[in-house]
């Protein structure tokens, strides 16, 4: 039983993926219940699943049967847990997604997912007679390998457990249900069911213990002892792990303390923060997708499976306003172990700390809807991008200032970077969005470098060290007010708007983070003219580029859709000018560009209509959120012309 060859070829739209997690990994789920992408053992580990990126050669675990059709979805309330209506003929059938978590309790990390991986599938009949397959096809490797399926029982008979060797022959994955599989054929089987009004089947893959080897496992639990089942799973079993998940997310999301406007919208957010989240080194990824594109057909298609060090400040800014402080301390933890591991920092790791596989592309995958290349790893690990300085030192200042304290190790490594800030912030370099056309002076990095020593500054006063770093602090504060004053005579046009880089008269939204970081307080002339400069130059509708992309600058060809981030960056911009009715509207018209379970992406496309690139986005919820508590703040009279830290005027 199989649905419409010619349907099943149709790409869905990016925005019609849902994600489901375990704190480890993340699978994407489409509004027909197709799983269409799924790393394992964790996020940036080679795909089982890819669906999304060639629906022939990608694999994926799919429901089929004549006339289906979806009939809407939801996560179950304050989970990560998939629910999806379906339509089968006449009849109305639930399924139910969602990797297993269990809820061991540990006061300073929070619940821990299970050692093995478990993702389950629980199809219900609600309605009618519903006759269906529960279709797998798994393709290891990135759709590179043709796997070797096993049908195994106790007696040859009972043929309820698929096993397949995955990558080399140390790890299995099982595929385990509550009734038989079917006939193996093309490297993939079906559990096949007629169930009436009420009845219900379990399919469960289950990964073997294996992927925890070599990792640094922070929960300190037990591995489970890995047997190759024959008996068949139970629903009961299945449920019970049901409620343990939902218990799980339930738990967690009870620890926000927002309570503002449009809290169902911020909650979702956080409970995906969370799903980006790698739990055994606190590690957030970018987000769970490789090569979703910037431009459908183009070749804007890059690799976010990783944690980028420019989102910290970012990042925790959003933790802490929500109360997660078991997060933010995990994330800080990590960077400190990742940062410790080079001579100077990276632009982005692998979530245990270790820098990225070279970037390169995978000519197996034809692309989500032709969109080549699909790569993996990302070239810009090793680029010169100075602004880091300026983010690694906000997120240390914001952790302090939250109540966490620095270790003399940590101060040196924090403080080691100021310094690079001032020997390095004359140099050019490719700065936030990674230009590929070759560095130069962008103002934006300048600025960031000026965080650095702002910050390392204030840390120096808030840890009690001001005495024995005199001499370094002078040093500090001459290469600040050195970078102040070249930024506001080369760094702006005549109108008094920052601009992309020194000398020129092209803007960038990254400018509008100059109020946010204190560089300029909000109500300044300066920022004023850069506000209403991108407006009138970058936005179109609600939504706000982040360049003009012309190829000269990023060395890319092609064009991209609104970057999401930026518009919220805009909302901030408003609200610190006290622009509060306005700064309402366009938060209220951004919510309409997450997709029906309230997912973002990195990018819309406001003429077609359509969400674009990686998905989930992690800077798209963390600006949603950080914008969300920003209001609020600004509605109590809080803002003043800053958000954060004290700025100065122009």
């Amino acid at each position: 039983m199989s649905r419409d060859a010619s349907a099943w070829d149709r790409y869905p739209p990016i925005a019609d993926y849902a994600p489901i997690g375990d704190c480890r990994t993340m699978a994407l789920v489409t509004r027909t219940a197709a799983i269409e992408w799924w790393c394992q053992p964790r996020f940036d580990a080679a795909s089982v699943f890819a669906a999304m990126l060639d629906r022939r050669a990608g694999g994926s675990w799919r429901v089929d049967g004549e006339d289906l059709a979806a009939d809407g979805r939801r996560y179950l309330p304050h989970t990560a847990v998939l629910e999806t209506r379906l339509r089968v003929g006449d009849a109305i059938v639930t399924v139910t997604d969602f990797l297993a978590v269990v809820g061991q309790e540990r006061p300073e990390l929070g619940p821990a997912p299970f050692a093995r991986q478990k993702l389950v599938r629980l199809v219900r009949c609600e309605e009618g007679t519903a006759r269906l397959a529960v279709r797998v096809e798994p393709r290891p490797e990135y759709g590179a390998r043709r796997p070797r399926l096993l049908l195994a029982g106790p007696d040859g008979q009972r043929r309820r457990i698929l096993a397949m060797p995955a990558v080399g022959e140390r790890h299995r994955l099982l595929f385990g249900a509550t009734r038989p599989w079917g006939t193996i054929r093309d490297a993939g089987s079906s559990v096949d069911a007629t169930l009436a009004a009420g009845e219900e089947i379990g399919l469960v893959i289950d990964y073997g213990p294996g992927d925890l080897e070599g990792e640094e496992v922070r929960t300190g639990s037990q591995r489970e002892p890995h047997e190759e089942r024959t008996e068949p799973y139970e629903l009961a079993e299945l449920h019970a792990w049901l409620d343990e998940t939902v218990a799980f997310w339930r738990s967690w999301i009870s620890v926000s303390t927002y309570r503002g406007p449009h809290r169902q919208l911020v909650e979702r957010s956080a409970i995906t923060l969370k799903l980006l989240t790698y739990h055994p080194t606190g590690a957030i990824v970018a987000a769970g997708t490789t090569s979703l594109p910037e431009e459908i057909g183009g070749s804007r298609n890059w690799d976010y499976r990783y944690t980028w060090l420019r989102d910290a400040s970012y990042t925790l800014y959003a933790l802490h306003r929500l109360g997660y402080r078991a997060e933010a301390d995990a994330y800080m933890a990590w960077m400190q172990r990742a940062g410790s591991s080079h001579a100077g920092p990276l632009v982005l790791y692998r979530v245990d700390g270790n820098p990225p596989l070279r970037e390169r592309e995978l000519p197996q995958l034809t692309g989500y809807r032709g969109s080549r290349p699909v790569r993996i790893g990302n070239a810009a690990t090793w680029q010169r991008q100075l602004d880091m300085y300026g983010e690694t030192l906000d997120a240390a200042y914001l952790d302090v200032r939250s109540g966490s304290q620095l270790t003399a190790e940590e101060w040196e490594r924090f403080s080691g970077y100021a310094d690079m800030a001032a020997r390095r912030w004359r140099l050019p370099d490719t700065s936030i969005w990674e230009m590929r056309g070759g560095r130069r002076h962008f103002t934006y990095s300048k600025v960031m470098c000026w965080v650095a020593l702002d910050r390392a500054l204030r840390l120096a006063e808030m840890l009690g060290r001001a005495d024995q770093e005199r001499e370094r602090m002078a040093r500090w504060r001459r290469a600040a007010e050195k970078i102040r004053e070249a930024v506001m005579r080369r760094g702006r046009r005549s109108d008094g708007a920052f601009v992309q880089r020194f000398e020129s008269d092209v803007m960038d939204a990254s400018a509008l983070v100059f109020p946010l970081v204190g560089f300029i307080r909000g109500d300044s002339r300066a920022a004023g003219a850069t506000l209403r400069a991108v407006q009138e130059e970058l936005a179109h509708g609600d939504l706000v580029l982040r360049y003009q992309p012309d190829g000269t600058v990023d060395g890319l060809r092609g064009h991209e859709g609104g970057f999401l981030v930026c518009s919220y960056w805009l909302v901030d911009n408003l609200a610190l000018r006290g622009e509060l009715d306005d700064a309402r509207r366009l938060f209220d018209r951004l919510a309409a560009h997450a997709n029906d379970v309230g997912i973002f992406s990195e990018e819309w496309d406001e003429r077609a209509h359509e969400a674009l690139g990686n998905v989930p986005q992690a800077f798209t919820h963390i600006a949603l959120i950080s914008s969300a508590h920003n209001l609020q703040r600004a509605e109590r009279g809080e803002m003043q012309g800053r958000i954060r830290r004290d700025a100065r005027g122009d």
